[in-house]
Parts: structure tokens; sequence; C-alpha cells
């Protein structure tokens, strides 16, 4: 279900994803523990039209009473997964409730590892030629979330149309050449489908409506994925046994994740509240804006939504109304550290395809949601019993230590500048904020903890990985590369 970045299913982790990422976060491996192998690409449908669902026939009232009591009880004692400890300290099982549209269930309060790196580490020639922010979900780092609710399953097309009927809700439609996969679906399957082809505006009113709101993206991804770092919300290897398709809400109770939340990493993909920020993964470690307004992703992303807007020969009067930046929000799916996004509104001249590469209309035929909601004054709060996962965010090698985040396509200046903003907190409180480019002779020295295969800047010019195979061989030397001082290359800091 790898969607959100450009690797498409190039392994199959094995083991703790936690391992995952400190083997693959500076070491420059592929993210996988012991063997990996070469996916089939039969998860590649988020692109193509969508085929009917597969499987056993069902009845779908089954899906609502199995929802009835979806936590799976555990040993009280044990606090292991889909448990919280109260506030005296007991372990429980997690609490359930029944909101108007769907049971919920309260995600404890905790820590856990967000984000997500690629797989063959950081090919920036794709960026180089068009500038934009490939890998937004890196670097994987701690983020903590408050205890709240969310729906065991996405909104099904029973709930949405009944918010329609009530006059809270529009209709959803479906963009212009995509089908509306309820289309040959059995009548008294359809209502338990996911609502697909909302707009993201829609989604905010129905959980509105219902007294809630839109997961945020740490929301999200805590509910999916919880404190183990686990690369899909099932686990860290790819489910053969998932469908590729829609189905019921509910349908597939392996698609389970750390919490028992359903569907998570399979049928719809689904909105979360923010708007997309290609460099959110970026802004807990620097202390103010390290991109140039005139840069190489900004002028880049200019030009992009004037052509969008205003067509080939832009006048004037349409370039100036033209914003600085696209209302697009994220959605999830898959990967559980991965993200894209969508919009609403789509220009009249927009091409197939976004600037990095996702066809415009986002997969909306897809696209559904579910709804979250704060704690009420009489709910008790839980915590989640374990730790997050242990997350090296730099490694040290020969006197040296590297940071594993990645300023992408930045030219020289923005480079040098990320890396004097930089300012990384590791376990126990210790900030290092002496943080720079390197220069070639120290990128030779941590060739092995580096990724490349680059271009990458470095104080006395740029560097990249070169061999005669595409990706180069993660074992290449680094060598000297002419780049002018403007260009779009990636920046990785050292003290």
């Amino acid at each position: 279900m790898d969607w959100a970045d450009h690797d498409h299913h190039d392994a199959r982790g094995r083991g703790a994803y936690s391992t995952l990422v400190a083997g693959a976060l500076l070491l420059g491996g592929a993210l996988c523990a012991g063997a990996c192998e070469r996916a089939s690409g039969r998860y590649d449908f988020v692109d193509s039209p969508e085929p009917a669902p597969v499987g056993e026939e069902i009845d779908p009232k089954q899906i609502a009473e199995a929802a009835k009591d979806p936590v799976e009880r555990t040993d009280p004692e044990g606090c292991e997964r889909w448990t919280g400890r109260d506030p005296e300290g007991k372990c429980v099982s997690l609490f359930t409730r029944r909101a108007p549209h769907v049971q919920q269930v309260q995600i404890p309060a905790g820590a856990f590892v967000m984000g997500h790196i690629p797989f063959r580490g950081y090919d920036a020639t794709e960026t180089r030629e068009r500038p934009h922010v490939k890998w937004s979900g890196q670097p994987p780092r701690y983020v903590r979330v408050e205890a709240f609710w969310i729906d065991l399953f996405e909104v099904t097309r029973d709930a949405y149309k009944a918010c329609v009927d009530e006059g809270a809700c529009t209709p959803a439609v479906c963009p212009e050449g995509l089908e509306d996969p309820a289309v040959g679906q059995p009548e008294d399957r359809v209502g338990y489908l996911p609502q697909t082809c909302v707009r993201h505006d829609q989604a905010e009113a129905f959980c509105a409506a219902r007294g809630g709101r839109l997961p945020t993206e740490a929301e999200w991804e805590y509910a999916a994925r919880g404190v183990d770092a686990r690369r899909y919300p099932w686990g860290n290897e790819v489910d053969d046994a998932l469908p590729a398709g829609l189905y019921p809400s509910g349908r597939m109770r392996s698609d389970s994740s750390y919490f028992n939340v359903l569907g998570m990493g399979s049928n719809a993909t689904e909105w979360v509240a923010e708007r997309y920020d290609p460099d959110a993964g970026l802004r807990s470690f620097v202390t103010e804006e390290f991109r140039d307004p005139e840069g190489p992703v900004r002028r880049a992303r200019r030009a992009f939504e004037i052509a969008a807007a205003c067509g080939p020969s832009p006048a004037a009067g349409c370039r100036s109304t033209v914003p600085e930046q696209p209302k697009r929000y994220i959605y999830k799916h898959g990967i559980a550290g991965a993200r894209r996004a969508a919009r609403d509104d789509i220009p009249e001249h927009m091409p197939e395809r976004e600037i990095e590469g996702w066809v415009w209309h986002g997969n909306a035929h897809r696209r559904g949601f579910r709804c979250a909601a704060d704690l009420g004054p009489d709910d008790t709060a839980l915590t989640v019993p374990k730790p997050p996962a242990p997350l090296p965010l730099t490694h040290t090698e020969q006197s040296l230590t590297v940071f594993g985040g990645v300023a992408e396509a930045v030219n020289q200046a923005e480079a040098t500048r990320y890396c004097e903003l930089l300012s990384v907190e590791l376990p126990g409180g210790v900030a290092y904020d002496d943080w720079r480019l390197p220069t070639f002779e120290e990128v030779q020295r941590l060739a092995k903890v580096f990724r490349g295969p680059g271009p990458a800047w470095v104080q006395d010019g740029a560097v990249a990985q070169v061999s005669g195979f595409s990706p180069p061989d993660p074992e290449a030397p680094w060598e000297r590369i002419e780049a002018d001082s403007g260009e779009a290359l990636f920046a990785r800091c050292i003290r």
C-alpha cells in the first residue's frame, strides 16, 4: 500500500519498525531487517482504475454487528496492545463509545515515532530537474498526542447520506472522469462502503455535524501505528490478503492497527485536518524558515500554480491573482508515516499531475475520511502503557555527528542556512545547535552513513555518488560534481 513516496514497495519490512528506522535513517541500507525482496507492484492500483472488491461474499449486517464490541479484551495486567492506564495506574482495555454514526475508541495519550524515510536513499536527480519536496514525511521524530476519540472505521455512505438528508451535509460527487467505485456493487453492500469522492470541506462539515472534527495528521498516524513504530497499521510486512479496491468499512479485520482501529492501511485513503506543508517534518528542528522566497522550490511552485490557473500564456491580471501557495490538504493511507496532498478546488488549466508527480485528482474516487473528537469533561483519559520505540536522530562516525533529516531541493545558500538554523535535542535534554555543511573530505569519511546518491551540497561545492547503475549502488564512491549555486540539491548537516 505504499503510495506516498516514489519507491512503490521496494522492500518488505522484517522485524520491529523501530529497528528498521534505526538501520535506514543514517546507515544507508534499505528499510528492512534481514532479507529483502522486490515486491511485485501488485499494489500500484492507487493510480489505476478502481477494480471491483474481491473476496468472499458477506452479509453487510454482520459488519454492523461485529462493530458493536470492536476492542479485543486482553489480560488486564498484560498492558499490551489495545490497553491503556487509567489515572490510578491500572491497566484497562481501551474505552469505547457509541457516536451518532459509528463506534469510537479512545486512543490513549502518549508519544510515538512519526514520519517516514525513503528506502533507496536520497536520490535528488528528479528534484534537481523539477524542484519539489519528494519525501515530506522525513525525518522520523518523536511526537506526543493527548488522548482523543476516533472512529473505529471510515464514515460509510449510509452515515453520510443521513447527514445529507438532514441538510447538514452536501452530496458527494466524483470529479469528472472518475467513476464512483460504488457503481456496479450489490445494492445491499453500497451503504456500507466508505463515503468517497468527498471534498475536505465536506468531510469537515460531516464531522462537525456529528459533534467531532477531522483527526490531525499526528492523531491519525498515532492511531495507525501506535508506539512500536510499525510501518503499516497492521505490522511491518505487506499483507497480500488485503484486496485492492473498496470494500465495506470494517470488513477486513486483518487491517487492524496497534489500537485496533480498522481500515487505516487499506480500503479508502483518508483526509486529515491540516493543510499540507512539505517541510512539516523539519519544522521542529529548525528555529525559523530556511527557504528563500526566491529559492528553487518557491519559484517552481509559483510557476506551476500560475500555469495551472492561467494557462501557457498567462495574462498579467490572472498571474497577479494566483496565491503563493495552493490550499492543499493532507490525506493518509498505507505506509503510516507517508503523506500526500489534494485540493478541493482544481485550477482551470491543471495538468495531469501535480508538481510532485501525483495525479491531479489525488484519487478522489478512493478518498474518504473518519472523524475524531476531543475527550469530554466527564471522560476518563487513558495513557499508553509503553514508551515509544527508540529513535536515533543522529549518528556519530569518526568524531563527526550526522543529523538524519535532509533538506530537499535547496540552493547552496538555503543549504547553509538550514544547517545554521538546525537545533537537535537528544534524549536527556541535551541540544546541539552547532551544525554545518560537511566538506567533500568529510563526506568521504562518512560515506557509509551519509545516504546518497545525491547530489548534495558541501561547503566547497557539490558531491554525488556516481556509478554505472541507476540508481547508483549505495557503495559507490562520492565524487565532486559541477553544480550552479542556485540549483536544487539536497543538504545534510554534520557537527
